[in-house]
């Protein structure tokens, strides 16, 4: 499978792991089938077998060290995936094999987990990883020599006065994403309970071998995370997109509030669900335009107020209009607007790039007057032209027809006005209620 499109995990068959790899077999037969995952052992060759069967890793990581669970770490990673994946500049919304992206793992731990599966899935893709625990970092450096991922990686020994994102200390100027497991537990006491299932209606279902520093900070995942908000503001579109996990719904909750409050529009919300009781949450945050998917940025499972402002509109074709008529309808409107406009008739999608409300009333009798006037001089639109291939964008789109479904389905790729996007929206969708 290539792993630079390998979907999240849904579950994972043990019965089919054991049979590909040996030292697991070992392990699964010892415990005839059935898995203690309160044991440290066990847990630790479920790792190591999915890093080797999976993604042709290997691991080792210290007894008193954190030893990650991969399903949820990869499926992190697969949605930094379709994070980056459909905000590209291209507006392919597809993996772009060409496309160099630099991210940083900010607090790698042990393993490198997320810096090392970034790497092995992405071969053009550049890694740094920061650590503040000596031997963590000792330990991160040596995983990532024994699978000749080092010389892709930047790795920093960091000290707590330092920025959690430590550009200069990196010798960067720009990163293209952070991603960060932070330390869930505000003290150690409130590590223990959790761990111990008090006040939980399910009990953990796995060990957790991970060391106080790994675990525990001031404030816990939301006090981490607002360091990382805070620096933001003043790192701004230096970083493209912020991220980081949450072990609490609440704490998720409480940084997008953060981030309205501070005036931040573009944000996304994710969660990781691979079953057993388990379930983490992701927010990442841009100061740039690029708007991410639906399916990548808003969860329909917590309140409308935590979710960014969609960025799909569709509706279903009338009756009375077929898939074909539909394409060239688009086509043809878009192609009477003054704005970029490219369209695929294999695809039935078309990309455009306006300036503003180019398809209100006032603009486009400005832009036929002037049309007319080149026109009765005897002059080329050769200004209009040139123009067009300057303006600054704020609104990108993509329109698709799905002949399947009969509908028209509007991507919102790139903007900061959801007034604008809106407007957009109604146009397109009254000139098939005109028909």
């Amino acid at each position: 499978m290539d792993l630079a499109t390998r979907p999240p995990y849904e579950s994972v068959d043990f019965k089919d792991l054991a049979q590909q790899d040996e030292d697991f077999n070992t392990v699964w037969q010892r415990h005839q089938c059935k898995l203690d995952f309160q044991e440290p052992s066990s847990t630790k060759a479920i790792t190591k077998a999915l890093l080797k069967v999976d993604f042709g890793l290997h691991l080792e990581v210290p007894d008193d060290r954190l030893c990650p669970p991969i399903p949820n770490r990869w499926n992190y990673v697969s949605w930094i995936h379709i994070l980056l994946d459909s905000t590209n500049p291209n507006y392919s919304n597809r993996y772009n094999p060409e496309r160099q992206v630099v991210g940083l793992d900010i607090g790698t731990g042990a393993s490198a987990i997320y810096t090392m599966l970034c790497l092995k899935s992405r071969p053009n893709w550049t890694m740094c990883a920061t650590d503040v625990d000596k031997k963590s970092f000792e330990s991160a450096a040596r995983n990532l020599t024994i699978n000749n991922l080092i010389t892709r990686a930047k790795l920093l020994q960091t000290i707590d006065s330092q920025p959690l994102i430590p550009l200069q200390y990196l010798g960067l100027y720009m990163l293209d994403f952070t991603i960060c497991n932070p330390p869930f537990f505000s003290d150690e006491a409130d590590m223990q309970q959790s761990l111990s299932g008090e006040g939980k209606s399910v009990k953990p279902n796995a060990v957790c071998t991970g060391s106080a520093n790994e675990m525990v900070c001031q404030g816990g995942d939301l006090g981490f995370v607002t360091r990382i908000v805070e620096e933001s503001l003043v790192l701004r579109d230096k970083v493209t997109w912020y991220t980081s996990m949450f072990g609490k719904l609440k704490s998720a909750k409480a940084v997008v509030q953060i981030l309205k409050k501070k005036g931040i529009t573009n944000w996304a919300v994710g969660s990781i669900d691979v079953g057993g009781g388990t379930k983490r949450w992701i927010v990442a945050w841009s100061f740039t335009d690029y708007r991410p998917s639906n399916s990548v940025a808003r969860i329909e499972k917590i309140a409308n107020e935590y979710l960014p402002f969609p960025t799909e509109y569709r509706f279903a074709l009338p009756a009375s209009i077929d898939a074909k008529a539909a394409k060239q309808t688009i086509d043809q409107q878009a192609r009477r607007l003054h704005i970029r406009w490219t369209w695929d008739p294999q695809t039935a999608t078309g990309v455009g790039e306006a300036a503003g409300n180019v398809w209100s009333r006032a603009y486009r009798r400005e832009h036929e007057r002037k049309k007319r006037e080149l026109a009765a001089s005897g002059t080329e639109d050769t200004d209009m032209h040139d123009r067009l291939t300057e303006i600054k964008v704020v609104l990108a789109f993509r329109i698709t027809i799905v002949a399947s479904t009969r509908e028209v389905v509007i991507d919102w790729l790139r903007g900061n006005d959801q007034v604008l996007w809106e407007s957009f929206c109604g146009m397109v969708h009254r000139s098939f209620k005109k028909s």
